[in-house]
């Protein structure tokens, strides 16, 4: 068999074989495995004295190692296999879930996606979706949550990979699921609470409850044994486990399998990962590698906690120094074993167990009586880690291993992997302590044993498996403490079509379930429970398929008989880990199968129903999805895993035809479902590598529909029209989307569930009679199968016109506005021509005679009608001159940049003629001074008046805006308090490289009430790093000699290190920037203004803000080496580190000297007096000739204005807000403009 290269592994030659590895190994490592391949052999192979290199489980490393390409992996796997005819509990089927697993993560190229990358892409599509007002789902656990209910002690819920302790509370136990996150019980386990419902689904391997506080946990992510969910780090709580956040810095997104925490120094915490030792001293704060490598495992010694042992890859390594530096210990250690487990007892603290094992079997205990500088072997048999009474062969030591020594004795010793086994000896001798099924005259305890823990407060010894948690005080009976855990990992779901509460699933090691009028039954099938189905027809009817395709039909929900697989019923082949099949949408007696080829039966409904192949190896590979069309039960659709889709139109013929779409396919990557329109045969959807694509024409060509969905793996997709039309739901790695034909964006219909759910699957009930009995539900890997009401909105009718005071003759359009997504329209426009339309938005409406005229419009669709009745609303008038208006995006902008003018004029112009003063202007883009929108540039810095004259039938208006615009920027002084509508309507800009959290408006106390400022939320940032900035408008220093500028901000430290804040200043309008202050980690001096609070700060004082009570002084900027410059920006840099929130108002640049007094650059033509002011402003006139005056704020809105011919005006400026504005003098001649201080 030959490989690709690639750029992680290189290729050995042995013997003439091949063997792949790291390129990164040393010398060292590989004579190392070279010995363990020749020990390795004599363990697994016959003896031939040929070292096979297929026979070293190289797929091991390579599954766990984030740079191995996928498909290289399984290529490696199956190499290894291909010479084992003996599958069974030796570790195969483990790997093939996590084939499954990955195949629906990886690119096309078999690449693998950065850790993290999804939890980011759900954080920023749920940022995205803040403001939209949808109904996003009322989704419940359903389960199973209670163990369903079995005449077997032996089934549980779901896998269990770490389990912890309450330092003084020994009811308060926490479990760590790979893909269910953090559970606590606090009465000993009768009830399970999750924590981690709000975190983007976590996996959880080990856990720490600090024992000086107990309100501290930190939990390490990952799924240490099978990698079923990313590795994150460690993550922490100082809240009792009310919030979590990633303290992972100097770490990264690694899997994290054990932590240990110094007994004394509550700051010292180890952790063991898939990238190294890291070892941390101020509380998880910050992280060191003391050493690489796949570590699973760490321990101190018991009495002297700088002694430290750990393991990786079946090897010992021990430290001396608190973990700074570590020796590999040989001396009667094992030299070809795969994986190791450390046990230590306070009986004897110089006894140290080594429990190693090959990838799959039993190597041997190993005792250490000097502190583990020397080992002994006690046995190598009986193989403790097979399924055997005897222990017979096999096992899958690479998936679930652990070992736990008495604290009361250190000669007993409880180990294993399937099972657990007891030495009374030292490890010499071992008897079973229990068993999978309760034989061998064991206890019946579901197999796969991943973690042992003894309680130090009541030394029992609590075990995690597949199936959940059970414990023991005597190594003889044992008790299941599962019942609470929705931890299940549920592969797929069948939902009845006939019965809302019906409904069953297949899940990882815990076979099939049925859910029926809210309770659960355990199924007679065992191991992993895959593709599950109702009955269409029937209501006492289920089937359900195992690994590869032997499925089972289930009557009343219990009995399981053996109706298909490889040898069943005539059918001579197997199918995938997880095996496809779909009953006839109208045929109750055929069903289909997809194996290498596609089955069908036509006697389902007989005991023993016979099979027919009816494909031949059309579309290459295995079938991986297949489905009928609901609307034409000829047509029927597979897809494979030679990435291809097959259609058949007479599936029902004795040899069906069939058409290969695979070139006609839009994209590349594995389809991972297939979806046929219920109605319109020559509709179909499916979905592929994070794409969703919809065909109108049976294949034959597609477009693309994934829209806004985030780049995240998309595994089903359903479509449901009760409620709307086209009505979409996907399942996704990160949850439940959904869209229909009349939304633009596909929203997250995920209200309720656990944070990034991976749903599996979705499915609806359609209900007979009241449609507000749909439901839709999802199979989820890690949290069970839930439910919600379906996508549910009745319409609310309203709508808008371009105009409603227009001329005669005028022809305006209309646009619906209303709520609910209606499906149809019926327009009245009394007067006008047309008087109807059923178009959501017609146009063209004319209305020729004079008067006030009514519309009416009735939105419907399948939910009810509204309709909505405007009287004398369209006003029409003979004569009617145009009513002049226009706007920019921004004023002040920067010299020759692109400047969009848009006309807003009413009146039903029909002609335009800008002017602009000076007149110095570059139309752009092909407008001229005649086009309605022009597009312009000015290259000379100053203040410009923009003048439109537009014209209509009746005649033509014009409107003149004095200065205007600010080329080169705004002149100063400037002022903002961020009380506008939007950063972009103040002109300011927000830049968000990670697309996460960013700069934000929202409402404080800030000492003169409560007051919209800008902020940055570090609190929930969901990584360190990153660097958030908020831009201001264009701003012109000329005219100063001397600029300041000055701030309000508040900011509360949640732990050292804080964050930053950081400004910058550009004058080439943001091409380039110069810092000018810094506080936090990259600045100097004391940051904070309020006390140091673990909770998301919100000032509630004045006293909370810079220059009053707890914090420094404000800050004042010197920016005077860029006075007289034009095109300036400044610039605010957020700097999270999983900080606190940080607030920013008041920002005001000026010259200082003066109180920002620019009269030398107005005419001597009038005095504001006093100034500054906080009452009554009086405005002396010295020259006549004015005739209005305005008062006017930063951005130039007007705040009061009014007529006048006095020399003596008085303004009340008392109810304003403290901050700059402008006195403004319109004259016939001239304008001039003074600023007044509040």
């Amino acid at each position: 068999m030959s490989f690709p290269l690639s750029h992680n592994y290189i290729w050995l030659e042995i013997n003439n074989q091949k063997i792949k590895q790291m390129k990164k190994i040393s010398l060292l490592f590989i004579a190392t495995l070279l010995l363990g391949l020749t020990v390795n052999a004599q363990i697994n192979t016959p003896v031939t004295g040929v070292v096979n290199p297929a026979y070293y489980p190289i797929w091991i490393e390579m599954m766990q190692d984030q740079d191995a390409n996928f498909y290289e992996t399984v290529d490696v796997f199956n190499e290894y296999w291909s010479t084992r005819p003996d599958r069974k509990g030796n570790g195969y089927n483990p790997f093939k879930r996590w084939e499954w697993y990955m195949s629906h993560k990886i690119n096309p190229d078999g690449s693998r996606r950065p850790q993290g990358l999804d939890r980011q892409l759900y954080y920023n599509f749920i940022e995205s979706q803040r403001s939209v007002p949808l109904f996003s789902g009322d989704w419940t656990n359903i389960g199973p949550i209670q163990l369903p209910s079995s005449p077997y002690d032996f089934w549980g819920n779901g896998r269990i990979n770490g389990i912890a302790f309450h330092p003084t509370d020994a009811d308060i136990i926490y479990i760590g699921a790979p893909a269910g996150g953090l559970w606590r019980t606090t009465d000993g386990g009768q009830h399970w609470t999750p924590l981690t419902d709000d975190q983007p689904t976590l996996g959880v391997s080990s856990i720490i409850v600090d024992h000086s506080n107990p309100d501290i946990i930190y939990i390490g992510t990952g799924d240490r044994d099978a990698g079923d969910a990313e590795g994150l780090g460690v993550y922490k709580s100082t809240d009792n486990g009310a919030t979590f956040n990633a303290s992972n810095d100097n770490m990264g997104n690694v899997t994290v399998g054990r932590l240990i925490q110094h007994p004394t120094n509550a700051n010292l915490i180890y952790a063991a990962t898939s990238s190294g030792i890291f070892k941390t001293t101020d509380a998880a704060v910050n992280w060191n590698q003391t050493i690489s490598g796949n570590f699973k495992e760490i321990v101190f010694k018991q009495n002297d906690p700088n002694i430290i042992y750990a393991s990786k890859s079946g090897k010992f390594y021990k430290s001396i120094d608190a973990g700074d530096n570590w020796t590999m210990i040989t001396n009667g250690t094992p030299s070809g074993a795969s994986r190791g487990v450390i046990g230590v007892s306070v009986a004897n603290p110089n006894f140290v167990y080594f429990f190693a094992t090959t990838s799959s079997e039993y190597y041997g205990t190993y005792l250490s009586i000097d502190n583990g500088e020397s080992f002994m072997l006690q046995s190598s048999s009986p193989n403790v880690m097979g399924w055997s009474c005897s222990g017979g062969s096999g096992g899958q030591a690479w998936y679930d291993l652990d070992i736990a020594v008495d604290p009361l004795n250190e000669n007993v010793i409880y180990a294993g992997g399937v099972n657990c086994w007891r030495s009374n000896d030292a490890g010499q001798t071992w008897t079973m302590a229990s068993n999978q099924t309760g034989n061998c005259g064991a206890d019946a305890v579901h197999a796969d044993l991943h973690v042992f823990e003894l309680n130090p407060l009541n030394n029992k010894l609590y075990v995690g498996n597949d199936g959940g948690i059970w414990w023991t005080d005597d190594g003889n009976i044992w008790n299941r403490i599962t019942n609470g855990l929705a931890i299940g990992q549920q592969y797929k779901l069948g939902q009845s079509k006939l019965q809302q509460n019906h409904v069953t699933t297949g899940y990882q090691d815990n076979g099939i379930s049925l859910y029926n009028l809210d309770t659960w039954i355990q199924s007679d099938m065992y191991a992993d429970g895959m593709e599950c189905e109702m009955d269409n027809h029937d209501t006492t009817l289920s089937y359900g398929c195992m690994q590869y395709g032997r499925m089972y039909r289930m009557v009343n929900d219990k009995a399981a008989e053996l109706i298909a697989g490889d040898g069943v019923n005539g059918i001579n082949e197997s199918g995938q880990w997880v095996t496809p099949f779909c009953q006839h949408e109208s045929n109750p007696e055929v069903m289909f199968i997809g194996y290498n080829n596609l089955w069908r039966t036509t006697n389902l409904q007989q005991n023993s129903p016979s099979w027919t192949r009816i494909s031949l190896n059309n579309g290459g590979g295995s079938i991986t999805v297949v489905e009928n069309s609901p609307a034409d039960g000829n047509l029927f659709y597979y897809a494979t895993t030679g990435q291809s889709l097959v259609r058949s139109e007479n599936i029902m013929d004795s040899s069906p035809n069939y058409v290969d779409l695979r070139d006609l396919l839009p994209g590349s990557g594995a389809i991972t479902d297939v979806e046929a329109h219920p109605w319109d045969d020559n509709i179909v959807y499916i979905t592929r590598n994070r794409q969703v694509y919809k065909s109108d024409d049976k294949g034959l060509s597609w477009e693309t529909i994934t829209g806004n969905l985030p780049d995240v793996s998309l595994n089903d997709i359903a479509y449901y029209d009760r409620n709307s039309v086209e009505g979409l739901y996907v399942a996704s790695n990160i949850g439940v989307f959904f869209k229909d034909e009349f939304m633009t964006d596909w929203v997250m219909f995920s209200d309720n569930l656990p944070a990034a759910i991976l749903a599996t699957e979705v499915e609806i009930y359609l209900a007979p009679v009241d449609r507000t009995q749909d439901r839709v539900r999802i199979s989820s890997y890690g949290r069970g199968l839930w439910g919600s009401s379906t996508y549910y909105y009745s319409p609310i009718a309203n709508f808008e016109a371009s105009e409603i005071n227009i001329p005669a003759g005028c022809a305006i359009d209309f646009y619906d506005r209303s709520q609910g997504y209606p499906h149809s329209w019926s327009w009245t426009f009394d007067g006008g021509t047309p008087s109807t339309s059923d178009e959501p938005n017609p146009t063209g409406i004319t209305y020729e005679n004079e008067g006030s005229f009514a519309v009416t419009l009735t939105v419907t669709n399948p939910d009810g009608s509204d309709t909505k009745t405007v009287t004398e609303y369209i006003t029409v008038v003979e004569g009617m001159l145009p009513v002049v208006n226009f706007s920019t995006q921004d004023t002040a902008q920067c010299s020759n940049a692109p400047i969009y003018f848009y006309d807003e004029s009413e009146g039903c112009p029909t002609q335009w003629l800008w002017s602009f003063d000076p007149d110095n202007v570059t139309y752009l883009e092909g407008t001229t001074e005649e086009s309605q929108n022009p597009i312009i540039s000015l290259s000379e810095t100053g203040l410009y008046s923009v003048t439109l004259a537009v014209s209509n039938s009746s005649g033509q208006s014009q409107l003149i805006k004095d200065d205007y615009l600010f080329i080169g920027g705004q002149l100063l002084p400037f002022s903002e308090d961020f009380a506008g509508s939007s950063f972009n309507a103040m002109g300011w800009k927000v830049e968000n490289p990670d697309q996460s959290l960013t700069w934000g408006l929202t409402e404080v106390e800030t000492g003169s009430g409560v007051n919209q400022v800008s902020w940055m939320n570090n609190f929930n940032y969901p990584q360190m790093g990153a660097r958030n900035y908020l831009v201001s408008p264009n701003l012109n220093f000329a005219g100063f000699a001397n600029i300041f500028m000055t701030f309000d901000y508040a900011y509360a430290e949640r732990y050292s290190p804080s964050d930053s804040l950081i400004v910058s200043i550009s004058d080439d309008c943001g091409d380039s920037w110069t810092q000018v202050y810094a506080n936090g980690p990259n600045g100097a001096g004391i940051f904070a203004t309020a006390e140091p609070t673990s909770e998301s700060f919100v000032p509630q004082s004045g006293n909370d803000w810079c220059g009053v009570g707890y914090g420094p002084d404000c800050p004042i900027i010197d920016l005077s080496a860029w006075a007289g410059n034009a095109n300036i920006k400044v610039r605010f840099e957020a700097y999270s580190r999983y900080g606190n929130n940080l607030y920013v108002n008041n920002v005001e640049i000026s010259n200082m000297v003066g109180i920002f007094d620019n009269s030398k650059n107005q005419k001597d033509t009038f005095i504001l007096h006093p100034n500054p002011a906080n009452g009554i402003v009086n405005v002396l006139v010295k020259n006549p000739g004015y005739n209005q005056i305005q008062l006017l704020d930063t951005r130039g809105s007007i705040i009061i204005e009014r007529e006048t011919n006095q020399n003596k005006i008085e303004i009340d400026i008392r109810t304003l807000r403290r901050g700059v504005y402008f006195v403004r003098l319109i004259g016939k001649s001239s304008t001039t403009q003074k600023l007044i201080i509040q």
